[in-house]
C-alpha cells in the first residue's frame, strides 16, 4: 500500500511525473545493499571478482565492460567504480538515481542473457526485495485520488460538526438558558424551519 504524502507528493513537489513516480518507487529497494555482501555475491555466482593480483574486476561482468558487446559497459562500470572508492559500503538503491540505474542494468543483464532470473532474484535478495515492483502510473493517480477524496470526506465531516457547532451555539444554547424552552422542542422547531 502506497503513503501518498510520504512516498508520492515529495516526488510531485520536485515535478516528478506520475510515469516517472512509478518507475522510480516500482525500482526502489526495501534497503541499500551492503557492498561487502555484493562483492561476495558476485564472487560466490561467477559473475566478477576482484584479482588477488591486480585488484582489477575480472569475470563475465567486467567482460561486459570491456567489450560492450550488449550496450551495459556504462552501467557495469558506474557500478564497479562505486565498489572501488574507500568509502563506499553501500550502494543505495532504495532512491534515485541507484535504484533505477540498479533495475535497468539487471534487466539488461538479464535480457542479454548475462544473469539468469535466480541470479537477478538474489541480488534483489541482498537488499530484502522491492516493495512495489509491479506499481504503475495508475497506482499514483490512484493513490493520489484516494488521498484527495480522503480530504474531502474529512472536509465535509469538519463542515457538518462545525455546523452544529454553530446550530447549538447559536439556537439550541441560548434558548435552553433563557428558560423559553427545552432543547428537545427547539429542535424540533429548527428541523421543522429547514
Amino acid at each position: 500500500m502506497l503513503d501518498y504524502l510520504v512516498q508520492i507528493k515529495p516526488l510531485e513537489d520536485d515535478g516528478m511525473s506520475d510515469a516517472d513516480i512509478a518507475s522510480l518507487l516500482a525500482a526502489s529497494t526495501n534497503k541499500d545493499i551492503s557492498i561487502a555482501e555484493l562483492e561476495n555475491f558476485l564472487d560466490f555466482e561467477g559473475l566478477a571478482k576482484r584479482d588477488a593480483l591486480s585488484g582489477s574486476w575480472v569475470g563475465v561482468l567486467a567482460d561486459e565492460v570491456t567489450a560492450n558487446a550488449f550496450g551495459l559497459s556504462a552501467g557495469l562500470s558506474e557500478l564497479f567504480s562505486h565498489m572501488n572508492k574507500p568509502r563506499s559500503v553501500i550502494v543505495d538503491t532504495t532512491v534515485s538515481p541507484w535504484s533505477t540505474g540498479a533495475l535497468a542494468l539487471t534487466s539488461g543483464l538479464l535480457a542479454a542473457g548475462l544473469i539468469t532470473q535466480a541470479q537477478y532474484d538474489g541480488f534483489y535478495n541482498l537488499a530484502n526485495g522491492r516493495p512495489n515492483p509491479n506499481l504503475v502510473e495508475q497506482d499514483i493517480i490512484d493513490s493520489r485520488n484516494a488521498y484527495q477524496a480522503e480530504v474531502a470526506e474529512q472536509n465535509r465531516q469538519d463542515s457538518i460538526l462545525s455546523l452544529k457547532a454553530e446550530i447549538e451555539n447559536m439556537y439550541i444554547n441560548p434558548a435552553v438558558s433563557d428558560g423559553v424552552s427545552d432543547e428537545a422542542t427547539v429542535r424540533a422547531a429548527i428541523k421543522a424551519g429547514l
